[in-house]
C-alpha cells in the first residue's frame, strides 16, 4: 500500500493537535487538567531555569491558561497521581515502564555501577537512615560510610549523597517525597508509592508497545529518528517489529512528508489523519524552548521551517534573538520569537523584544499574539 501523502500544513496541524495545543482541545485549569496534559505526553520535564517562569508551569499554561499552581502539589504530593522521578513528573500508571527501565540503566552504565558497588556500605546505610528516621533531604544524611567520593567533569563532581539518591532512584529503591522549597525530600520507594498503584513490570514487547503508543500519542505523525527518542529503552530487535504490527493492525499509516534530505519511514495514527482533513486553527500562545512542540530542534526545522535554539549558554554579544526565547505559536504556524525575562523584584513580564519570522503579519496576528503575551504577563505575575 502506498503512503499517504501529507502536505506540509496537514503535518504541522498534525503536530500541533497532538500537542494538545489545539483550539479543539478543553482542559480544565485544574489537577484534572494537569494530569491529562501529563498523561498525554508521559512525563513532563523540571528544570529550576526561571528566566520567565519554571518549564513545567509554562508548559502546563501553554495548554490550560492561567491555572493555579498549588493544583500541581496536590495531585503530585498529596494525592500521589504524579511522582517526581528523574527530574521529570512521571503518571503513577508508568511504574511499569520505570521498573523496566531500572535494570538496563544501571547496567548500562559501567562507571555508575562500579561506584555503587564500591560504595554499598554508603548505599545500604542511606537506606536504613530513611527506615529508621523517617524522610530526608540529603544533607541531614550520614555519609560516613562512603568510600570513594562520585567524580564528575560536572557541576554533579563531589556531591556523594546526592548522586547516589539520584541513582538509587533511578532503580526505585528511593523516591522523592515532597519538597522544602526547592530542596528534594527524599524516602523509601514503598513508602511514597501508593497502594493502588500498578504492580510488576514489563517484557520487551510490551514496554516497546507502550512506549511506541505514547510517541505516537506525543507526535501524530513521526519518522524512526523522532521514533527512537521516545523509545530509547526498547531492544534494538523488537522496536521494528513493533512497528510492522502497529501498521498490520491498522494502528500506524504510513505517509510520506515534503521533506528536506533523503527520505525517512514515516507514520501517522488514524487519529491524526481524520484530524488533519478538519484543517481547524489552533489557539495562539507561547511555548517554552523545553515544550514538547519544539524539544526536538530538528524536527521544528522540517515541520514548521523554524530553525531554533536556546541561546541562554551563548555569549550576550553572540545571541540572535535573545537570552530565553520563547516561540509564539499561531494557527499552526511558529510566528515569532519572544524575547522576556521575569523581573525578580515585581514578578512582572519584561518585555525586550517580539521577532517576526516574515515580515510584519496583520491587524488580526498582531492583537492575537499581543493577547497572549498579555496573558502570558498575568501568568507570570501571579505567580
Amino acid at each position: 500500500m502506498s503512503p499517504v501523502r501529507l502536505d506540509a500544513a496537514a503535518a504541522c496541524l498534525i503536530a500541533v493537535e497532538a500537542s494538545l495545543l489545539s483550539a479543539n482541545n478543553t482542559l480544565s485549569a485544574d489537577g484534572d487538567g494537569i494530569l491529562r496534559v501529563v498523561r498525554h505526553f508521559g512525563s513532563l520535564q523540571l528544570d529550576p531555569t526561571r528566566t520567565v517562569e519554571r518549564t513545567h508551569y509554562l508548559v502546563l499554561w501553554s495548554r490550560l491558561g492561567v491555572y493555579d499552581r498549588e493544583e500541581i502539589d496536590r495531585v503530585l504530593w498529596r494525592e500521589r497521581r504524579l511522582l517526581e522521578h528523574n527530574a521529570f513528573l512521571v503518571p503513577i500508571e508508568r511504574l511499569p515502564e520505570l521498573r523496566y527501565e531500572a535494570g538496563p540503566w544501571i547496567d548500562r552504565w559501567d562507571g555508575v555501577k562500579g561506584w555503587i558497588e564500591t560504595n554499598r556500605a554508603f548505599h545500604d546505610s542511606i537506606l536504613d537512615q530513611l527506615r529508621d528516621r523517617g524522610p530526608l533531604q540529603s544533607r541531614d544524611i550520614d555519609d560516613s560510610k562512603l568510600v570513594e567520593g562520585w567524580r564528575s567533569s560536572g557541576w554533579t563532581h563531589g556531591k556523594n549523597t546526592t548522586r547516589m539518591l539520584e541513582f538509587m532512584a533511578k532503580a526505585l529503591e528511593v523516591l522523592v517525597a515532597g519538597r522544602q522549597g526547592r530542596e528534594r525530600v527524599w524516602d523509601l520507594a514503598e513508602r511514597v508509592i501508593p497502594p493502588d498503584a500498578p504492580a510488576g513490570t514489563l517484557d520487551d514487547e510490551a514496554y516497546a508497545e507502550r512506549r511506541l503508543d505514547e510517541a505516537m500519542r506525543r507526535f501524530g505523525v513521526a519518522d524512526l529518528r523522532e521514533i527512537k527518542t521516545r523509545t530509547y529503552w526498547a531492544p534494538k530487535d523488537v522496536l521494528p517489529r513493533t512497528i510492522e504490527r502497529f501498521v498490520e493492525e491498522g494502528r500506524l499509516i504510513a505517509v510520506d512528508l515534503p521533506r528536506s534530505g533523503p527520505p525517512r519511514p514515516t507514520w501517522a495514527t488514524p487519529d491524526a489523519l481524520a484530524r488533519a482533513e478538519s484543517r481547524a486553527d489552533s489557539r495562539t500562545t507561547l511555548v517554552s524552548p523545553f515544550d514538547p512542540l519544539v524539544y526536538d530542534r530538528e524536527r521544528a526545522a522540517q515541520l514548521f521551517d523554524f530553525e531554533y535554539k536556546l541561546e541562554m549558554y551563548v555569549p550576550k554579544a553572540e545571541r540572535q534573538f535573545g537570552h530565553f526565547v520563547l516561540p509564539v505559536l499561531y494557527g499552526n504556524e511558529l510566528v515569532a520569537r519572544l524575547d522576556s525575562e521575569r523581573d525578580r523584584k515585581t514578578s512582572e513580564l519584561v518585555v525586550r523584544q517580539l521577532h517576526w519570522e516574515a515580515e510584519r503579519p496583520g491587524a488580526q496576528v498582531r492583537r492575537a499574539v499581543d493577547a497572549a503575551i498579555a496573558d502570558l504577563a498575568a501568568f507570570v505575575n501571579a505567580g
